[in-house]
């Protein structure tokens, strides 16, 4: 009867401590908090006719728990359509999605192509 009871004891025991071991993935559940852009430099620029754009970017970072962040930067996704050789507005987007696939707020920089003196 005592090892009936160590039997049953170790298997009710060993799959509570390992279930309860266990951690959580964030990044395949997601964190619900979005990642940020943040333009670097003017949200509007002007920009000289047929003078080559040069485009002053952006950084993302994620909140994956308070005080403690992941530079998303390298993965930011920028959408530019800018074409110096016309006068006109262009836009330049930017857009990050986080580990959990979370996407970030789409951030846009309007770029004027103008006569330049």
């Amino acid at each position: 009867m005592k090892n009936y009871l160590i039997v049953l004891f170790v298997i009710i025991t060993i799959p509570i401590l390992v279930l309860s071991s266990c951690k959580k993935d964030d990044a395949s559940n997601g964190d619900g908090i979005k990642p940020e852009i943040v333009i670097i430099g003017q949200s509007t620029m002007y920009w000289a006719l047929d003078i080559p754009y040069i485009d002053a970017g952006a950084i993302a970072y994620d909140v994956i728990a308070p005080g403690d962040t992941t530079d998303l930067t390298s993965s930011i996704a920028v959408e530019n359509n800018v074409d110096v050789s016309v006068i006109g507005d262009y836009s330049v987007k930017y857009n990050v999605k986080d580990a959990s696939g979370e996407s970030a707020e789409e951030k846009t920089r309007i770029v004027k192509v103008v006569l330049g003196k």
